[in-house]
């Protein structure tokens, strides 16, 4: 499930070969729009909830449930983008929930907003989401439909709603 959340997450990092006559695309440039500059901060991984129960603990328990965030460990949710004004991002996973986390990731690259599309490059992928802010504008979320292990070794595909909120401050 991690692996699936960090390939939704974190930009479907797509590997490229210039041997292939694959072009890249180049980094998003320019000055942030005021809807721009208003998003930009830090947002962290808040909630992730799936259309169907699903067990992913290993708690010697069947308890199927669609809130996937509340199954995580805090190293799982330990999830954190950061849009800056220099239309840089960075996205870390597993940096600050404990020192003993594993898979920890860092990714970098550039990002815009334009109405309600969120568009990454890093490296040689670009990566389009629809996100949806709250009135407040201090949350987004995002649909996707996912594969995902069961405790049980089941593998379900679903729909799940992943939630950001931003750090004020």
């Amino acid at each position: 499930m991690m692996k699936s959340l960090l390939v939704f997450t974190a930009l479907f990092m797509v590997g490229c070969n210039n041997d292939d006559g694959i072009v890249c695309p180049e980094a998003l440039t320019g000055e942030l729009t005021a809807a721009e500059t208003e998003f930009s901060g830090q947002w962290v991984f808040s909630g992730l909830v799936a259309e169907d129960a699903l067990d992913i603990t290993d708690d010697k328990t069947d308890n199927p449930d669609k809130d996937l965030y509340a199954q995580y460990s805090d190293c799982q949710r330990d999830l954190l983008y950061t849009f800056m004004a220099n239309r840089g991002y960075e996205f870390k996973q597993g940096h600050t929930a404990a020192a003993d986390c594993d898979g920890k990731q860092s990714v970098m690259g550039t990002w815009s907003l334009t109405d309600k599309v969120l568009t990454y490059v890093s490296g040689c992928s670009t990566q389009t989401v629809e996100i949806e802010l709250n009135d407040e504008k201090d949350a987004f979320t995002y649909k996707a439909l996912v594969n995902i292990r069961e405790v049980n070794g089941l593998i379900r595909n679903t729909k799940v709603t992943f939630t950001f909120e931003k750090i004020q401050g």
